[in-house]
């Protein structure tokens, strides 16, 4: 995933800094929601809940995906 891709669906959701931060090393990065929790020093249910909708955001784009024009 690109980070224009990945902030473009950070922002439709509306991911504050930390959760975005979060979900980024999560999501690219390939780190633990545990271990990024540390890491930003936020909870793992705020990282938890942020990794959530976004995954949702990113599977409801992808179901989308053979209606939109190109």
């Amino acid at each position: 995933m690109r980070l224009e891709h990945f902030n473009h669906i950070a922002n439709l959701i509306g991911l504050k800094k930390k959760s975005r931060e979060a979900v980024w090393l999560i999501e690219i990065d390939g780190m633990t929601g545990y271990a990024a929790s540390r890491q930003l020093d936020i909870s793992q249910s705020t990282v938890s809940r942020a990794h959530a909708r976004f995954r949702k955001a990113l599977n409801e784009i992808n179901q989308l995906t053979p209606y939109l024009p190109l």
